[in-house]
């Protein structure tokens, strides 16, 4: 445990240490340095070990939020109090609302891809182990009853898969189907969906799906048989539920406030088909790692996955790229009038992107203009004294810098919030990619920027 650590009231397993001092001590530093200061959130929490905590490894994703960022202010109740609600409006799958729920907090999230909410879902809902565990043998024995079925649509089926791997996936699926646990069915599908990824062609380095260059191609079957590797993961991903309920202190809730950061909300009710908007000046702490300019392809990364879960087909995968902020592709018609942001310095460096190429003159500007919404929901949300934590990385669009940290801290102070910290961590990994060619350019460092409104 870091001396500067000081276990004190609302302390657990899984919390054991009060990180207000420092988190003080940063501030003060920045305030006198003026400057961001460089960090590494490993070290500043390292009774967080890298690797297996509860249901954090439950699923892949691409450029997950590490665990220790959103340890490290949750864990200083003496700055966010433990009784406050936490959001996290770009939730991927779910990393703020577990680490919320782990130290006792509420957790409220949203996100535009079903995939990622399913996952929070299945992460952050505590299941009973021993009616789960008799729930394989039950699709074991309904899987092994089942000699064809259909498979749902998946994108370039044919490409990603052979042919036993998809006959076995659809009968997995139908037995599944077959065996509805209710309370577990998350956690049952989202074991599928990784199965579903394991079981293709995708190289597993990259999060974008991608060939391997030792793919099994024709008729030879996968390196391991369906069955084998879902049942694998799913004994894992029971073991992660075991670890979950151990660290559970109290009785804690998540709920989905939305598929829009710009539009939060409650569910719908039984009597009104609107949704009821979330309160103002409701929550205290957002902690967030928005999307970055073009540079992670999330539905693309989701798409294997989606498929087999029946989220979308043809036609709604292609809403739902739409939807997403951050979004990669634009039609023609929206390439004619790039939007203005209003914004030192980025208005100026889009159009020199537009020069270049206007694919990405058009993702950056609308980029900002979404997040701009986005931010202002935050806003409304927040508490007078509320706080935000706003983890983001600054990329490279068309061999220029494009600084997300420094775009998204002037429309944070355009909404009224005032930014009191601001760290640099560095990020070791391959997850976060500017591009899919062989040349991708990594993002080397995040961005943690801190509020106040």
């Amino acid at each position: 445990m870091s001396p500067d650590a000081t276990p004190g009231t609302g302390t657990s397993e899984a919390y054991p240490a009060d990180t207000t001092a420092m988190l003080v001590k940063l501030h003060h530093e920045y305030q006198a340095a003026g400057e961001s200061l460089s960090v590494s959130f490993r070290d500043l929490v390292p009774w967080i070990k890298v690797g297996e905590r509860a249901t954090h490894y439950l699923h892949s994703y691409p450029a997950k939020l590490l665990p220790q960022i959103a340890h490290f202010f949750l864990a200083a109740r003496g700055w966010v109090g433990g009784g406050e609600t936490v959001l996290d409006p770009f939730a991927g799958t779910g990393t703020v609302a577990l680490e919320a729920n782990l130290s006792g907090r509420q957790a409220l999230y949203a996100d535009v891809n079903p995939l990622a909410r399913l996952i929070t879902s299945a992460k952050t809902t505590p299941i009973d182990i021993a009616r789960t565990s008799n729930l394989l043998l039950e699709i074991k024995g309904r899987f092994d009853q089942i000699a064809e079925a259909s498979p749902p649509w998946v994108v370039n089926m044919d490409h990603w898969y052979t042919p036993l791997a998809k006959l076995d996936l659809a009968r997995l699926r139908c037995a599944i189907a077959e065996c509805s646990a209710h309370e577990s069915d998350d956690f049952v599908w989202a074991t599928f969906s990784a199965t579903a990824r394991k079981c293709s062609r995708a190289d597993r380095r990259y999060s974008v799906p991608v060939r391997t260059k030792s793919s099994f191609d024709g008729e030879q079957s996968p390196a391991r048989p369906v069955w084998s590797v879902f049942s694998d993961q799913f004994t894992a991903n029971l073991q992660r539920q075991r670890e979950l309920l151990r660290l559970y202190g109290c009785e804690v809730s998540t709920r989905c406030v939305g598929t829009d950061a710009r539009k939060l909300g409650r569910p719908r009710e039984a009597s009104t088909s609107e949704r009821t908007a979330l309160p103002k000046n409701s929550v205290g702490l957002v902690l967030t790692s928005p999307p970055y300019a073009g540079a992670q392809k999330y539905v693309r990364a989701s798409s294997l996955s989606l498929g087999w879960l029946g989220m979308t087909e043809p036609r709604t995968l292609k809403q739902l790229e739409n939807g997403s902020i951050g979004r990669e592709h634009f039609p023609k018609s929206a390439l004619s009038a790039i939007p203005e942001t209003g914004i030192c310095g980025a208005d100026e460096l889009i159009r020199t992107f537009a020069r270049l190429n206007r694919v990405r003159a058009a993702i950056c500007a609308h980029y900002l203009c979404e997040m701009d919404k986005a931010i202002e929901e935050v806003a409304r949300v927040l508490k007078p004294d509320g706080k935000a934590v706003v983890v983001i990385g600054d990329n490279t669009v068309c061999g220029m810098p494009f600084t997300s940290s420094l775009f998204l801290t002037e429309l944070f102070e355009r909404h009224g919030m005032r930014l009191t910290l601001k760290l640099v961590d560095g990020i070791k990994s391959r997850g976060l990619l500017t591009k899919r060619s062989g040349g991708a350019i990594a993002i080397q460092s995040e961005t943690i920027l801190v509020f106040a409104k």
